[in-house]
């Protein structure tokens, strides 16, 4: 059969153009709806979020009274604890252990203990250089102090004056500082 064409148009290629807009239109569509499907399912997450920021956030209001009363008591503790040990301090106690290592031939002009960081500091002379020499290797030796150091020394009229730290152990905190001090084999 002979088939003759007539028209003055390419009909089959409208025909495959129409096609592909067809095919292009589902394929836009079927990418509308996935992204219409991916908004409406991060709004519900969202929704979601915002609830559960909403819950933590009645959460906290509700613990913030119960914290406000942990600080207070932390507070007051802190502060009954500073008047315990106040109390148990005794200036006997500290001024026997330095008398235990005193040498001789040194004389103390002041004496400084600050409570708090628990550092003593003794302000005085010394007769010779092995007179202070001695009482810093006393307060080495001694299990109320650690950690002596011989800050200051300075000659004036034959005398040494000197200014000697430490810190001071004090009753409960000397059998531990026996107790972790290395001995001599060590």
């Amino acid at each position: 059969m002979i088939s003759l064409n007539f028209a003055n148009r390419n009909y089959r290629l409208i025909a495959r153009v129409l096609t592909g807009l067809v095919l292009g239109c589902v394929v836009l569509a079927l990418a509308a709806v996935i992204m219409l499907w991916s908004a409406i399912s991060l709004r519900a997450q969202t929704a979601e979020l915002e609830e559960q920021v909403r819950e933590a956030a009645s959460r906290v209001e509700t613990l913030q009274p119960v914290v406000q009363e942990r600080e207070r008591f932390v507070a007051e503790l802190a502060s009954m604890k500073e008047l315990v040990e106040s109390k148990q301090f005794s200036w006997t106690r500290l001024l026997t252990s330095i008398e235990e290592i005193f040498p001789f031939g040194v004389a103390l002009d002041n004496i400084d203990y600050n409570p708090k960081s628990r550092a003593l500091t003794l302000n005085g002379h010394a007769q010779s250089p092995e007179s202070l020499r001695n009482l810093v290797v006393g307060l080495e030796r001694s299990s109320s102090f650690r950690d002596p150091l011989l800050k200051n020394q300075s000659i004036e009229k034959g005398r040494i004056s000197f200014n000697v730290t430490a810190i001071y152990q004090g009753p409960g905190s000397a059998v531990v500082a026996a107790a972790l001090r290395p001995g001599p084999g060590e």
